[in-house]
């Protein structure tokens, strides 16, 4: 009967450390939640005891690492951000007003990431310098860290 009982907890722990996840090969972009976000909406209780940001469980990524306010496209995923591929790069295409080149940026997902499904692309600083303005059409890429499309989702007027 020891045997018996020893056997099915050896067989239970085996079970349990032999199904690695597999390897996350798409994800889909949900929808986009584009809006301006002035510097104090980022601020918590903890950064004014601290002195330092605090992003919680958020992902936050900006064009400017100094600058906090700009306009904020949230990104909002089928998955988890944790179960992105480590190397994973977020690539964004806008256009504005400003110009009719299309202006480019790419973003890396930092090493540690927040218990979330949405992701907060920010062109902040000299990228973003108007609160009122909005860019007219935009185009998200999400690429691994051998460049394999993860993910892509656009404006409407980015196919025009």
């Amino acid at each position: 009967m020891r045997f018996l009982i020893t056997a099915l907890f050896c067989a239970l722990l085996a079970g349990c450390t032999s199904t690695p996840k597999p390897a996350l090969s798409s994800v889909e972009i949900k929808e986009i939640k584009p809006r301006y976000i002035e510097a104090e909406q980022f601020k918590r209780i903890r950064e004014y005891m601290s002195g330092k940001e605090h992003t919680g469980n958020r992902v936050i990524l900006r064009s400017d690492r100094d600058a906090r306010a700009g306009y904020y496209f949230t990104l909002v995923l089928d998955e988890s951000v944790r179960s992105l591929p480590r190397g994973t790069k977020v690539i964004g295409e806008f256009h504005t007003s400003e110009s009719v080149e299309v202006q480019t940026h790419e973003f890396s997902l930092p090493a540690r990431l927040g218990r979330t499904r949405e992701i907060f692309v920010g062109l902040t600083g000299e990228d973003w310098p108007q609160a009122g303005g909005v860019p007219a059409a935009w185009r998200f890429t999400i690429r691994d860290a051998n460049g394999v499309l993860l993910g892509q989702k656009q404006s409407y007027l980015w196919s025009l």
